[in-house]
């Protein structure tokens, strides 16, 4: 996957304002708003190719309190990975959401 950041944070946005979570800003996107606020994973996209075995490692070990996973861009769903991340993911017991304009399926 391109990621261009991953963090914690709180969630600020829908029914989990306020939960503790884990970001990861894929790098990447089919769309090119104006009003994009991560302009860097949009317009010029960047970051670089990770490998999902530290990430999810991270995930596993380093971020094991954290029980909500933000996957965020960019576009998440250009990511040639996504499905095989998202099944990892959830064999560690993270909520995961997904946040996508939808317009690839």
């Amino acid at each position: 996957m391109k990621i261009s950041e991953v963090f914690t944070s709180i969630q600020g946005e829908g029914i989990l304002v306020g939960t503790p979570s884990l970001f990861v800003r894929t790098s990447g996107c089919n769309l090119r708003c104006v009003w994009c606020d991560t302009p860097y994973t949009s317009w010029a996209p960047e970051g670089e190719e990770t490998n999902l075995g530290p990430l999810i490692h991270r995930l596993r070990v380093g971020t094991a309190h954290i029980k909500h996973l933000v996957i965020t861009g960019g576009e998440p769903m250009m990511q040639h990975d996504i499905a095989v991340f998202t099944k990892n993911v959830r064999t560690i017991r993270k909520h995961i959401t997904i946040e996508t304009a939808g317009t690839l399926f």
